[in-house]
């Protein structure tokens, strides 16, 4: 099954992946509209599935309650950047998202370019630990619960691409194949070696993720002395770290998400009518923004239209509906 979604609005990717069981927040790191594309297929104890999009989009909660995730890089154009995923720089031959296996649903995240596709590869996680177990592979197991990531040139790696991408446009004819050959890659595959430096800045790329969606830290937006407190790193880290990744400072990254997780209150709030500038302003301290003036002009900026008209145009929806469902 394959879709295309033209948006000017994020927020309408993380309903429709919901749909697909794809639990996952999404924000948009540049402004304009954007064009999104997805292939998935789905059968027994396996889900598969493509993606591409025309903007630069950080995911946050990719896992779901059945499966270890498998994902690697498919460059459309020559591309000097794949993205990240769990802060694992990936390349042409690296297979990732491995934090599924070790977080709760939705722990885990990726930044992919726009130059490329992502695919992944869902597993069921009891099947295929007890298929490691069974077949005794050590390094396999070493290598999904102890890493980020893992690169591979092996045989295995370039079938399991073909097969995914052929099954993409028909059918699943058989999951056991999925499993053989990510075990195989997960047998052979080799860790990368990453200077201390590198491996710091992984970890802190998954800290800085995980803190910009702390929805208790949004109503008190963290200064940026009070962030490099918080994570334990200089502004100077920070900075690089920020911009190398998401092509912006921390700060401005967190507001970022603010703004979308602010638009998702908007988009599901149910009020009476009478309390549009009350429910805007609540909703706007809830996420850290003070000035509502300041708020509703960069809210206008970045999706076109004010937050009254956001939740004006929520309510119609809902008035239709309640219309429609009416005998």
């Amino acid at each position: 099954m394959k879709f295309s979604l033209s948006y000017t609005d994020p927020n309408q990717l993380s309903e429709t992946l919901q749909e697909l069981d794809q639990v996952t927040r999404i924000t948009q790191l540049e402004l304009g509209e954007g064009n999104y594309v997805m292939s998935h297929q789905k059968s027994t104890n396996l889900a598969i599935a493509e993606i591409s999009a025309t903007k630069t989009l950080l995911y946050e909660g990719w896992g779901t309650d059945w499966s270890v995730d498998f994902n690697w890089i498919t460059p459309h154009r020559k591309a000097t950047h794949f993205g990240y995923c769990e802060g694992y720089e990936m390349r042409a031959n690296s297979i990732a998202g491995f934090r599924t296996f070790n977080s709760s649903p939705g722990g885990s995240w990726g930044k992919y370019s726009d130059a490329c596709s992502s695919t992944a590869c869902m597993l069921n996680r009891q099947i295929l630990i007890q298929s490691l177990e069974d077949c005794n592979a050590i390094n396999a197991l070493e290598n999904l619960t102890n890493h980020k990531g893992i690169d591979t040139d092996n045989q295995a790696f370039a079938q399991l691409k073909r097969l995914t991408r052929r099954e993409l446009t028909s059918e699943i004819v058989s999951s056991a194949k999925y499993y053989d050959l990510i075990i195989a890659c997960l047998e052979t595959g080799s860790r990368r070696k990453f200077k201390k430096s590198d491996i710091k800045n992984q970890n802190l790329l998954g800290e800085i993720v995980d803190l910009s969606h702390d929805i208790g830290k949004m109503r008190s937006p963290l200064t940026l002395s009070e962030v490099c407190q918080y994570l334990d790193a200089s502004q100077a880290s920070l900075y690089r770290v920020c911009q190398d990744t998401f092509g912006m400072g921390i700060i401005e990254m967190m507001t970022q998400v603010r703004l979308e997780e602010a638009r998702r209150a908007l988009l599901y709030k149910r009020l009476e009518p009478t309390n549009d500038r009350h429910t805007v302003k609540e909703i706007a301290l809830s996420y850290g923004f003070k000035h509502q003036g300041r708020f509703s002009r960069r809210y206008f900026t970045n999706f076109g239209e004010l937050p009254s008209q956001t939740l004006e145009r929520d309510r119609m929806v809902s008035f239709e509906k309640r219309n429609r469902l009416s005998p």
